[in-house]
């Protein structure tokens, strides 16, 4: 165990971005605040890279099933530099030492607590930016493949907004484990999809039930992620294949430009696709919610692990995330506006 002499006394003074209250990406100010040191079982990590993710914006709107007192801090993932260790820390865990790690909030600042427990290593040579898009993005990846949907090699899988930040984990995963991927994205992106080695369809100028039947021999496909919800879920399903699995992890269809009103998540709310269990039954299909946050609380093991994984992938060159753009942290509201209006491909990353 770590001397708790060895961990910093002092507070330290540093910016964090902070939504005043629930809005758009205005309402987001760079402050300065005190980060305290770090407590029993905790380390005090500098920043090197913070994801932007959708939840950000729904943490912003105050729509996300979170309970945060305003103002508050986005920031669903991190790696950072250990700056400090507290009590009680195994002393695995030194200054110095690079980590990764699931906060769901708080991660965009130069410094924050973390607690120890819920961190991996990360290797000195590994770019920060790609393995910050491991934490969210790629393990929301892998665990809906592999342990949600249980693919096999050879199987198909069908993702939604698959130029984005999980949809290319998806497609890289998917190529390196021998999976067929099939993407829903706009034209422009088809490229992007062609160079992970997936299959892409435009979600808006082509039929893609008959494309999907085409691709699948009109057996349809083993997985359906969908990050979409509403109207789509119902698509979702009729595009499995008996056995097949639809994995539903986002909300996309309640958002306009970024921004999460009634007017926007009404519609998709009413629309939204229900199941019963003589249905299930009948057409052999099953579905099934998934949360990188719920996993990571609930199978702590699991998320270590499966984490811990990626990381190792990434620092031996198997993997290669698409990173759109590295934005400093005093551009975080640029970066959630490009983030909403789908402006990117691949993991917006904050310095």
């Amino acid at each position: 165990m770590v001397d708790p002499d060895k961990a910093s006394a002092t507070p330290i003074a540093c910016q964090q971005v902070q939504a005043l209250r629930r809005g758009g990406p205005e309402r987001l100010e760079l402050r300065d605040v005190t980060v305290a040191p770090p407590g029993r079982g905790e380390i005090r990590v500098r920043m090197l890279a913070a994801g932007v993710a959708f939840a950000d914006l729904m943490i912003r709107e105050g729509v996300y099933p979170i309970q945060l007192p305003w103002p508050r801090t986005p920031g669903y993932d991190i790696v950072g530099e250990i700056e400090a260790v507290g009590p009680e820390v195994p002393d695995t865990w030194q200054p110095g030492m690079r980590v990764a790690a699931l906060t769901v909030h708080g991660s965009y600042a130069e410094y924050r607590l973390l607690p120890a427990d819920q961190c991996v290593a990360v290797p000195e040579h590994v770019d920060p930016a790609q393995a910050v898009a491991l934490v969210l993005n790629y393990l929301t990846a892998w665990q809906m493949l592999f342990r949600v949907a249980s693919l096999e090699r050879d199987n198909t899988v069908l993702v939604h907004a698959a130029a984005g930040g999980v949809g290319t984990a998806v497609l890289e995963l998917g190529r390196h484990f021998g999976l067929r991927v099939i993407g829903l994205c706009s034209a422009a992106k088809h490229d992007r999809v062609r160079s992970l080695g997936g299959i892409p369809i435009d979600y808006r100028q082509e039929d893609i039930a008959a494309r999907v039947a085409e691709l699948t021999d009109g057996r349809g496909v083993d997985a359906v992620l969908d990050a979409v919800g509403g109207r789509e879920t119902r698509r979702s399903w009729r595009l499995l294949a008996p056995t097949g699995t639809l994995v539903c992890y986002g909300a996309l269809s309640v958002a306009a430009k970024g921004r999460v009103r009634l007017r926007t998540a009404l519609p998709a709310v009413l629309g939204a696709a229900r199941f019963s269990a003589l249905r299930l039954f009948s057409e052999v299909k099953s579905v099934a919610g998934y949360n990188v946050d719920v996993w990571r609380r609930n199978r702590p093991e699991a998320y270590r692990r499966d984490l811990a994984r990626l990381v190792e992938l990434l620092a031996e060159g198997v993997l290669n995330p698409v990173i759109a753009d590295r934005l400093p942290l005093a551009e975080a509201a640029q970066a959630q506006e490009r983030l909403g209006t789908g402006q990117s491909e691949g993991k917006l990353v904050l310095i």
